[in-house]
Order: structure tokens, then sequence, then C-alpha cells
């Protein structure tokens, strides 16, 4: 027993590995400090430097909300029937191929982001991030496309193209496979976001019914688990040349409560500050953040005890599920802030901006001037008499300065149009 303790402490240490990660790359800024700069930025007409790299670094992300939660066990259940129905029916070495290809690609845009991301913060910490640079596809004036990217972009990229080639080329090395798994880890808490605490605490409750009954009442999870040589579960080799597994699943799920917990940390640290502008990179406290570590930190540590203790597969979200939930709520009835916890949303309501950066404040000023240049001459001069005396056809072309306006603003093509872009309401961010 004792020879397999190493085993398991390194699996645990790989599972905290993406949960922080993912976590600090989901926080934003908070809603009432993107509020106020949004005051600012229509008073300026453009960002300051520093602005425009908070807003750059942000990941919208998806928000799931409590009908995802409910979903979320039954979709579970179909996929994990499908990959159970194809390692049964389906020949081995097709399956290989199939999920090799598979999650190669979703691999590569994983490595991309985790790597962009933990690069970027490197570079901050020594003093070299380096310029952004911007890659647009335009027509006219309109903006098609925008993709902003930096120094660490670039170094990245040949880890994102070269690890999941390495993985197929050298036979599926579990290096390169717990490497993978980390990164889609990483980069699932990065992108999914749970919009409250009522959320979580029904996604963590029904999933662990889902994991209990595919785990012990069923074959089918273990099968899975054991059948399929895909990047989608951490390993650590024991000494008798087995391997411990822990599936991605044990790390997402909890993971998603506990980085809601860092980004409740964040807005309350807002809270407490109304006149600071808090951001990602600001310092504040995080007592539900280390709470929620702590308790997942037991929790495996539960199910690692388990599992020695009856030498069979224990599902993980049985141990874990309770802990992450217990650990941020005894957190908050000891801060005196229950109501504020439950009730807090991470997304309020906000003005989508629907061009991709902000407005150019020489562009503005040009159209201000064309279009008080274009009503004194239509206040002094009739053009259609001025035409007709000439025997030419009337000219109602717009000003030549709309050609030349380099704004990348979205439906401002009419000469004249004041001030900076309309903006359209929304809620929340992007919804599942």
């Amino acid at each position: 027993m004792s020879e397999h303790l190493a085993s398991f402490a390194t699996l645990g240490a790989q599972a905290l590995v993406p949960i922080f990660i993912g976590s600090f790359q989901s926080l934003r800024i908070p809603a009432p400090v993107r509020a106020r700069k949004r005051a600012a930025r229509r008073a300026r007409v453009k960002l300051g430097d520093d602005e425009d790299d908070d807003i750059l670094d942000e990941n919208e992300g998806e928000m799931l909300t409590l009908a995802d939660s409910v979903l979320f066990p039954i979709l579970g259940s179909c996929a994990l029937l499908g990959m159970w129905a194809l390692i049964t029916y389906v020949d081995r070495r097709i399956l290989d191929l199939l999920l090799g290809c598979y999650f190669s690609f979703a691999s590569v845009l994983a490595v991309q982001s985790t790597f962009d991301g933990v690069l970027n913060f490197l570079l901050r910490v020594i003093g070299a991030p380096g310029p952004t640079y911007h890659l647009r596809v335009s027509s006219g004036i309109k903006q098609i496309a925008h993709m902003p990217f930096r120094r660490a972009s670039l170094i990245a990229l040949p880890f994102a193209i070269g690890l999941p080639a390495a993985y197929i080329a050298l036979g599926r090395p579990y290096l390169i496979s717990n490497v993978l798994a980390l990164c889609l880890a990483s980069a699932a808490l990065a992108l999914l976001r749970l919009d409250g605490f009522p959320t979580a605490v029904l996604l963590l409750t029904l999933l662990l019914a889902y994991d209990v009954f595919w785990v012990f009442y069923t074959p089918v999870m273990v099968t899975v688990a054991k059948g399929i040589d895909a990047p989608m579960k951490l390993l650590a080799p024991k000494a008798d040349k087995s391997f411990a597994m822990l599936g991605l699943g044990d790390v997402v799920i909890p993971g998603l409560l506990i980085a809601l917990c860092l980004r409740f940390d964040l807005a309350r640290h807002a809270r407490l500050r109304p006149k600071e502008d808090v951001g990602p990179r600001s310092s504040f406290a995080k007592p539900y953040f280390s709470t929620a570590i702590a308790s997942y930190i037991c929790g495996l540590g539960a199910t690692i005890a388990a599992m020695l203790h009856s030498g069979k597969a224990q599902p993980a979200l049985l141990y874990l599920s309770p802990a992450c939930i217990i650990g941020p709520l005894l957190t908050a009835a000891a801060l005196g802030e229950v109501k504020e916890c439950w009730t807090w949303r991470d997304e309020e309501e906000e003005e989508k901006d629907e061009t991709i950066e902000a407005a150019s404040e020489v562009a503005i000023l040009a159209r201000q001037e064309a279009k008080a240049k274009a009503a004194a001459a239509a206040a002094t001069v009739d053009p259609d008499e001025t035409s007709v005396s000439n025997g030419a056809a009337p000219d109602h072309s717009a000003p030549d300065s709309a050609a030349q306006d380099d704004s990348w603003m979205d439906g401002t093509g009419v000469a004249g149009a004041e001030g900076p872009r309309t903006r359209s309401k929304r809620k929340g961010g992007k919804r599942k």
C-alpha cells in the first residue's frame, strides 16, 4: 500500500495544475468595473494601453446555467454509452486511429490556449510582455475578423503543433498524454463558466449520482476508462508497472466550482473597493478559492483512501462533490456572506460591443468635420440648381472622407456619423 502513495500524490499534484491554470484564465473584469471603463471610454473615445491589455486578455467563454446542469448527466450518459459501444463493437485499431485524430486536433487548440496563457504570465513577471500584434481581415471599412496576439502566442505555436504530433508518432507515451490531458482540462475550465453557486451545487450533486451509478452498478465507466488510449485521463505509474488514473471529469467538474469561487473572490474584492479598477491582474484575498482547493485535496484523499481500503475503483465525485460544496458554504457562513454568495451571479447585464475595436478619435472628428462642411454647403448652395445650371446631373455622393475612414467600426458607412459606435444590450456571457 505504501509503495503506491507516491503515485497517488503525483496524480493529485497533476490534478491541481489545470485547476489553478484554468481558474485564473477564467477571470474577467468585474461588471461594475467594466461599466466604469466603458463610461470612461465613451468620454475619451479610445482606451489607454493598460485597459486595452486587460480587455484583450479576457476569454468570453460559455456560461452554464441551471438548465445546462440538468442536461449534463443525460448528455454524459449518452457519450459514455457511445464510447462503450465503440470499444465493444469496433475494431481496436480503427478506434485508436479515430480517437487519436480527434484528440490530436483538439489538443492543438488546448495546448495553444494553455501555453499562451502561462507564457503571457511568465513574460509579464519578468517584465518582457512584448507588444500586441493584430491580424485583421476587412472589406472596405467593415472589419470581418480580428485576431490579436502577443509574443507568447508565437512561442506556444510550435508546442501546440509538435506535442500532439509527437503523441501519435511516438506511440502515445503516457508523459505526453498527461501534458495533453492537462491542457485539455485547463482549456475546458477557462472556456466553461458556471453562472452561480446554485448551478454549481446542482451540477455536482447530479454528477455525483451519475458517477456512482456508472461505477458501482455497471461496468461501463471502468471499461471505458481502461479501454481507451487517449488523453482523457491523468496517469501516474505504480511500482508494479501499472498506472493509477484519474479521469478528466474528476478534475474539470469540481474545477468549475473552484474557478467560480475564484471569480467570486474577485467580485467580492471589487465590491469592497468600488473606486478601484479591479481586474484579473489585481492582488486580492482568496478565502473561497483557498477553501475550495483545500476541500478538493481532502476529497481526493478520501477517494484514494477508499480505493486502497476496498481494492476497487471508486467514483471520485462521490467524495469530491460533497467536499467542494461544503467547504465554500462553510466559508460563506463564517464570513456572514451566505446570502451574497448564494445570490451572486457571475454575469450581470452588460452591453455588447458590436465592433471589435474602440472607435478611432481621429475618425470621429473627421466625420464631425465632414458633416459640418456638408451642412454649411447645403445651407448656402442648392446642389440641384447648381448642377442644372452647369448642364450636369446632381451629385449626391458622400464626402470623400468616408472612404478614408479607418476606424474599423461596423455600421458607420454613412459619412458624418456622430459619436462612437452604437451598442446592443445582452445579458450574461455566451450561453450553451
